[in-house]
């Protein structure tokens, strides 16, 4: 990082990474964190604390005492950072950290301070300027234009389709579907609505239908479902002694369709539910696919459709005991033969390694990394669309290529929902845990020369240059006063 034209690129991209008001982004602090990282740069706080400051000081919550903890630490980090790059790299936006904290003390949580709504109306209001020798007097005039539209709009017939009856961005339809019997699973009534171009096509594979087949089966959260599912790990756990619960788990993947639907035939007696009878035949074999589907306030693409767009929609995260991180791929939707006519959504996700320091790592900030060139070994590509979460991966910037891509992971927050009991990405309930760093503030070797540990600076030619070329330039204005008197 000491070559001229490394730090002219790194600047270059910074200034390509902030906004319109000069406000840093997720993309500027995690390449300026790239950038520290690839400089071997000593301290750990150095390489991660200048996201966690950002990440922290913008909570929900502040404490007096945490943000006065930030103040000190934000010094100690732009101090190591000027042991990494020159003078030059830095100008206002890099001082203006040392602020932050103090304004926050000051104004209370960040988010009262933000001005993306008003900039956002002002906006609004400056496309309605058509005339642009009066703006004020064309922005009124716009104003009243659509005021007496929107008025208007009311008398028009239920049928008519306005902009204010036009369904939202993120609108998933808003109703369940509804059978004709009851007991139905839930997964077969979740609200969502399919977007873009649909069509019909054909199982892609034998292995695809039946993988989705077996998973919408054992993942109807149905008491009677449960019961079978018991039953058969028992039997054949008995005819098996000591078998593996990754062997079962296998057996259970191959055989528990046809088991389970030997098990409903050949009891006749049993009164078992309709919904039951429909979903133990296998689903028909053309289904609906997708580039779209809106639901829970997400807005899922496919890869395919979306690689090429400015936002990434087709990030998938799973909680669990093990977290999955995976790429959307296909959007299906499976509909079951009979009088119910039973539908499901599924995704068909490809899957990045889930081990822990191999495909997936942690640090202490909470920051996920996902290894972007390894994949899950397992053929398990279904989920229900219910049970995926949006996620977004944000590649690195690198100077050079690495062996490994680590990809970070940013969740998504779903519009106009409230997700109780966890915690919204960038946006915090409460502050974390801040440490404080190893130096402290009296131990940085400053150049001052009423500091007793300066540096002493050898004396070269090129200072000695400098200083005839400032007594040069006195010389010639004292020449040119002379003529001038």
């Amino acid at each position: 990082m000491s070559g001229s034209g490394n730090v002219y690129e790194l600047r270059r991209w910074m200034y390509m990474h902030r906004d319109a008001n000069g406000r840093v982004t997720k993309e500027y602090i995690a390449g300026l964190e790239t950038f520290m990282h690839q400089a071997d740069s000593t301290p750990l706080a150095l390489e991660s604390g200048i996201g966690a400051f950002f990440r922290d000081l913008s909570t929900r919550t502040l404490k007096v005492e945490v943000v006065e903890q930030l103040q000190e630490n934000i010094l100690i980090l732009l101090c190591n950072l000027e042991k990494i790059f020159p003078p030059g790299f830095f100008d206002v936006m890099e001082h203006l950290a040392v602020h932050l904290p103090y304004e926050a003390l000051l104004r209370g949580p960040v988010h009262y301070g933000w001005m993306y709504q008003y900039e956002r109306a002002m906006k609004y209001l400056k496309g309605k300027a058509k005339n642009l020798a009066k703006v004020e007097g064309s922005i009124i005039a716009g104003s009243l234009t659509e005021e007496t539209s929107h008025f208007t709009s009311y008398y028009f017939a239920s049928k008519v389709r306005t902009r204010k009856r036009a369904p939202r961005r993120y609108d998933d339809g808003g109703v369940a579907p509804t059978y004709a019997v009851a007991g139905v699973p839930d997964i077969f009534s979740q609200i969502g609505r399919l977007g873009g171009k649909s069509k019909e096509v054909w199982w892609s594979s034998e292995e695809d239908a039946h993988s989705a087949h077996t998973y919408i089966l054992l993942n109807c959260e149905d008491p009677l479902i449960r019961y079978f599912e018991s039953l058969f790990v028992s039997q054949v756990e008995e005819i098996f002694p000591g078998i593996s619960t990754t062997d079962v788990d296998k057996r259970k993947d191959q055989h528990f369709i046809k088991w389970l639907k030997s098990q409903v035939d050949f009891d006749d007696d049993a009164d078992y539910p309709k919904w039951l009878h429909e979903v133990i035949q296998s689903p028909h074999v053309k289904v609906t696919t997708s580039q779209m589907y809106f639901t829970r306030g997400y807005t899922f693409h496919t890869y395919e459709y979306g690689r090429q767009r400015a936002t990434s929609n087709y990030g998938i995260c799973v909680k669990g005991e093990t977290d999955f991180y995976g790429i959307l791929t296909e959007i299906i939707e499976v509909e079951f033969p009979g009088i119910l006519k039973l539908k499901c959504v599924l995704f068909k996700c490809e899957w990045f390694d889930p081990v822990v320091n191999r495909g997936v790592r942690f640090n202490k900030f909470g920051v996920v990394e996902v290894n972007g060139g390894r994949r899950y070994n397992k053929f398990e590509p279904f989920i229900l669309a219910s049970q995926a979460d949006q996620v977004s991966y944000l590649p690195y910037p690198r100077m050079r290529e690495s062996g490994i891509n680590w990809l970070s992971v940013i969740k998504v927050t779903p519009r106009g929902r409230i997700i109780s009991g966890e915690k919204p990405p960038l946006q915090e309930e409460q502050i974390n845990e801040v440490e404080e760093p190893e130096q402290q503030i009296d131990d940085i070797l400053l150049i001052d020369p009423h500091n007793h540990e300066y540096e002493d600076l050898t004396d070269d030619g090129t200072d000695e240059a400098v200083e005839d070329e400032f007594n040069e330039n006195d010389d010639v204005s004292s020449d040119d006063e002379n003529v001038s008197d």
